[in-house]
């Protein structure tokens, strides 16, 4: 019996809370964060947790919201890190580009 067999809740709050951060992320300011902030940008990415509206946690058990929340603020976090690093590489790639052309 798989993990998914034994714990379907589980899995289907992780499967929604991380559809969900997909949804909410502000992905181009991270980039910009990326760019302009360089590793700051990257480490402010990795520490910043953005919290779930409250909303979608209304008449939910507790144990669900703490799954949901949990799950929310780690895929929230990688996608911050993620595009913080895209936009490190695009201030290199730019950077190199500037200094190929001078």
């Amino acid at each position: 019996m798989n993990d998914h067999q034994q714990h379907p809740a589980i899995t289907e709050v992780q499967l929604i809370a991380e559809q969900d951060a997909e949804a909410d992320a502000r992905k181009t300011r991270w980039v910009f964060i990326g760019v302009f902030g360089n590793i700051l940008g990257t480490l402010i990415a990795s520490i910043y947790e953005p919290t779930p509206p409250a909303l979608r946690l209304l008449e939910k058990s507790p144990e669900y919201a703490a799954m949901y929340t949990d799950c929310y603020k780690a895929k929230s976090r990688s996608i911050q890190v993620r595009y913080s690093l895209i936009g490190i590489g695009l201030f290199f790639a730019l950077a190199f580009a500037w200094s190929a052309l001078g």
